[in-house]
């Protein structure tokens, strides 16, 4: 899987992009078929924003999460992103099984 990590006012560092790095990597447990990643980390005054776009044959995927902390904007994220890939798992097995009954 092929991931852009990109910051908006402000630097990324190596351990930040280390934590991410290794945060995106757990959800191929959920879609091993992720193609592509792309990943902005905002910084306003006070709030850290981080979003996410996740490139899936048939599908994208986007999560956006904010928070006082970078790492627990990231964390919560990684969490949103991980019920969206559960449940697009989910629809399609339903989807394939309703098509099977159909040609019954």
């Amino acid at each position: 899987m092929q991931f852009n990590l990109t910051g908006h006012h402000c630097d990324i560092t190596p351990a930040l992009r280390s934590f991410t790095t290794k945060k995106i990597q757990r959800l191929t447990r959920y879609a091993e078929n992720i193609t592509h990643a792309d990943i902005v980390l905002n910084v306003d005054k006070l709030a850290q924003t981080a979003e996410a776009t996740l490139h899936i044959p048939g599908a994208e995927i986007h999560a956006h999460s904010t928070s006082q902390d970078m790492y627990s904007a990231i964390d919560m994220l990684i969490d949103k992103l991980e019920r969206q890939l559960i449940k697009h798992r989910e629809k399609t097995i339903q989807n394939h099984r309703k098509s099977k009954d159909k040609n019954i």
